[in-house]
């Protein structure tokens, strides 16, 4: 069978996003975590607007001309962004991640991007090592913590709508 990659479309969206749904979900549903997307409809707007965005680059993985995934880069920062790289259930563990992510990581050199920054499911051990095995190197742990809010005021830390006038001060936190 032969592996090719080419160039996303707009017209590659609904497969992709199929891809993108299903992969996601069946890694959650392993380890008993609720899936990234709500839906495949939520799957097919993400990679939709990923494919149309002029600061993104999409590339497709066909398989004998089936798409079997895709993978893109975030190019509106110096620091370009990897994903979301997803990869047909049926078709994993067959080399075409790693195909995605050099097509990406190659993209990013030929631009001159300082780095390339990736986030990485924790439970996801395959993608992790695969990650690790093309160089990427480990900086922060993070956590998307879920449910309602607690709705307790705590003394000294009001909490209140954010504005754009917050916008410099939590850039400055974040640096």
């Amino acid at each position: 069978m032969t592996l090719t990659l080419r160039p996303g479309t707009a017209d590659d969206a609904a497969e992709c996003g199929r891809i993108c749904y299903e992969a996601f979900a069946g890694i959650a549903e392993e380890h008993a975590f609720p899936p990234d997307f709500p839906s495949p409809e939520v799957g097919v707007a993400l990679i939709e607007g990923a494919l149309t965005h002029p600061g993104f680059y999409g590339v497709v993985a066909e398989l004998d001309g089936r798409i079997v995934g895709s993978n893109f880069l975030d190019e509106r920062s110096a620091v370009v962004g990897v994903g979301p790289v997803t990869v047909d259930p049926t078709t994993q563990n067959a080399g075409v991640g790693r195909r995605l992510m050099r097509d990406v990581m190659d993209r990013a050199a030929e631009r001159g991007a300082p780095g390339i920054r990736l986030l990485q499911t924790g439970y996801h051990n395959r993608s992790f090592s695969l990650y690790v095995g093309l160089g990427f190197v480990h900086r922060a742990t993070m956590a998307c913590v879920q449910g309602p809010p607690i709705r307790r005021a705590m003394p000294g830390y009001p909490v209140r709508e954010a504005t754009d006038a917050d916008l410099g001060p939590c850039n400055d936190v974040c640096r």
